[in-house]
């Protein structure tokens, strides 16, 4: 185009000078939150099935707990794999909507809801797990380190699992996925017992809470892929 016609052009529809543009901007006033308030808010967005389904596997594993041993006590931890999974399907509900894109445009990044969802729903969980622990332990002849590590290293496993599956399969596949890998964790407990049942003494302790160090840092590790992950998407 030619220099003096672009010139000219842009002379002719030049954009007027904004007038009062500071007293227009501060009659609206962005409003701010507190974490506490923004953790209350997107709790009232966890679906009320995850929480109704999280009390239902609690009262199972209380139940099963009653009159427990060393022997028996992998029943009630044989449940736990699917507390975790709920955790797992909450945080991949914008991937199976399809509304992940949606959720990027919105005033808090999907990383951060993310996280808000996992830490609330984590310390229910942590809450639900601290009155189970203890009751166990209660009613049955273990030790409540023993009870705590058997119930969080399949929990920890599971979530371990789900994380990194959320990074590479989405939609149903993942969620069907996920699930599937609770099952398995499910029944690797019923063949620890089966097969090596002198894991459940208190002389295996210490192989337990190597292996809880071990669930520790690699659900830590997945779990901040899965951030990283999300953070890509935004950027594409």
């Amino acid at each position: 185009m030619d220099k003096d016609l672009k010139a000219a052009l842009s002379e002719a529809f030049a954009a007027p000078h904004p007038q009062k543009k500071r007293e227009f901007l501060k009659k609206y006033h962005r409003r701010e939150i507190s974490r506490l308030d923004f953790l209350l808010m997107q709790a009232g967005y966890i679906r009320w099935w995850i929480w109704g389904i999280s009390v239902l596997l609690f009262c199972a594993s209380l139940w099963l707990a009653s009159g427990q041993d060393t022997e028996t006590i992998w029943v009630s931890a044989a449940l736990i794999p699917f507390l975790a999974l709920l955790v797992v399907v909450e945080n991949g509900k914008s991937r199976l909507h399809g509304m992940e894109e949606f959720e990027l445009s919105c005033r808090m990044s999907l990383r951060t809801v993310f996280l808000a969802r996992m830490i609330i729903l984590g310390l229910f969980h942590l809450l639900l797990l601290g009155i189970l622990i203890p009751v166990i332990a209660a009613w049955g002849a273990v030790d409540i380190l023993q009870v705590a590590l058997y119930l969080l290293c399949p929990y920890l496993l599971t979530a371990t699992i789900g994380f990194e599956i959320s990074c590479h399969i989405r939609g149903n596949e993942g969620l069907l996925a996920c699930a599937t890998a609770a099952g398995l964790v499910c029944v690797l407990e019923w063949l620890i017992h089966s097969a090596w049942p002198k894991l459940y003494y208190a002389e295996a302790i210490p192989i337990w809470i190597g292996t809880l160090g071990l669930m520790i840092v690699a659900s830590a590790v997945e779990f901040f892929k899965l951030m990283k992950t999300t953070e890509e998407l935004k950027w594409n």
